[in-house]
């Protein structure tokens, strides 16, 4: 976790940064992972402290050339009422040698950050003898078990709407997955490349399987979906092509390499819709695997919503930690972010005025948060809004702008 001395950097002449949101551990819950599944008790407190930490730390190193891995653990933002986080941060025990590193991985930016440790700071793994192993460089192809597709198929059953049936779980592809990177399925129609599915790495779940299924619709059509599915933890269905009244989907196969190139897009499926006279349509899919994640936009999907930096008025700390939005005033993002911006370089000053009401705000963004005590000085033209970090007691005035804007939302409730 960043040390308390970097809110105080000085940002310019008589300036400091009061902003430095961190992940608070009583706002997270720690658990380990082990034979495919969260142990249901969370780590003790010691652990989760460390963890987050460790996960926090700035420095990192590349991931060691071969490693043994040790322990696994998953960390979630406990607080689901104010903030959902769909995956938690992924946390890996690794070791090389006598050499012990923890790798962290946040929902938000999928990226790999591996941290060199010391053991004695984390005494709950025991460095245990083994092998070092090279990791994987690229996804390589995996045999299929006919229990693997008969799940499919159940699944797939079990999920098609009513008069509808599944079938044609084809071409069918397992995959053992490296732990860093992101997968591509690219769609080429008309000349033009489309990412329709950005799935990135884990080190939790290395591997998944994608195929292609056929549907037969109440109204006659048929379509053709593509399914990514990481055995039972998540399954991902985009639809491909649809097919109306007598017209048929013909499909043209390639062989996939058994490691697949990095950087390259391979095409595996091409489909296409013939009518009576000519061509009505064709697609081709691909997969493309990069080893370092980028954000990368999916084709006429929207994008989730995400909440970004809120600012919480709330009575006491209990208002916030039970997530009593009754009892608490939320800002507007983009109030919340001038707020934080504005945290960014203060003059610090005393804190004058009485508190009111919401005696506390807290700013919340991906997990982190960061508390003020909050004062206002009622004048004859103005209202002056000042607010007090609780970790380091240093104040500061927000502009006049910007609290008469906070003070009118107050007074709304």
């Amino acid at each position: 976790m960043a040390s308390l001395v970097s809110s105080l950097i000085l940002t310019g002449c008589g300036q400091e940064r009061l902003l430095q949101l961190e992940p608070v551990p009583a706002y997270w819950t720690a658990h380990a992972f082990a034979s495919g599944e969260y142990i249901e008790d969370e780590v003790n407190v010691e652990q989760k402290k460390q963890l987050l930490r460790t996960c926090m730390e700035e420095k990192t190193v590349p991931l060691p050339k071969s490693y043994r891995t040790l322990e696994t653990f998953g960390m979630f933002f406990s607080l689901h009422d104010l903030e959902f986080q769909p995956t938690p941060t992924e946390v890996v025990y690794l070791a090389q040698g006598q050499q012990l590193y923890v790798s962290c991985r946040s929902s938000k930016t999928h990226e790999l950050r591996v941290h060199r440790v010391k053991a004695a700071d984390h005494p709950w793994v025991r460095l245990t003898k083994g092998q070092d192993r090279a990791p994987m460089k690229a996804p390589a192809l995996i045999p299929l078990t006919k229990e693997q597709q008969d799940r499919h198929v159940s699944t797939n059953r079990d999920t098609t709407a009513e008069n509808e049936f599944a079938r044609d779980l084809k071409p069918f592809y397992g995959l053992q997955l490296p732990v860093s990177g992101q997968l591509l399925f690219v769609m080429t129609e008309s000349g033009k490349e489309h990412v329709i599915r950005n799935i990135p790495m884990s080190s939790l779940h290395q591997q998944a399987e994608f195929y292609l299924v056929s549907r037969r619709h109440a109204d006659g059509s048929t379509s053709r979906s593509l399914t990514f599915s990481r055995y039972d933890w998540e399954i991902m269905d985009r639809q491909i092509m649809t097919a109306y009244k007598s017209d048929l989907i013909r499909m043209k196969q390639y062989p996939l390499p058994k490691t697949l190139p990095v950087n390259q897009t391979i095409p595996f499926v091409t489909l296409q819709i013939k009518g009576e006279q000519q061509m009505v349509e064709e697609k081709t899919l691909s997969i493309r695997y990069q080893p370092v994640y980028r954000p990368v936009k999916e084709y006429q999907i929207e994008d989730e919503p995400t909440q970004g930096m809120t600012a919480y008025f709330h009575p006491t700390m209990t208002s916030f930690e039970k997530a009593k939005r009754s009892e608490m005033v939320t800002l507007p993002n983009k109030l919340s972010r001038a707020i934080a911006k504005e945290l960014k370089a203060v003059t610090p000053e005393e804190p004058q005025g009485a508190n009111t009401p919401f005696s506390y705000m807290t700013l919340l963004e991906d997990g982190n948060t960061q508390t003020f005590k909050v004062y206002v000085k009622k004048r004859a033209n103005k209202t002056d809004l000042y607010l007090q970090e609780q970790r380091t007691k240093k104040s500061a005035k927000l502009s006049g702008d910007v609290a008469r804007q906070v003070i009118e939302q107050l007074e709304e409730q």
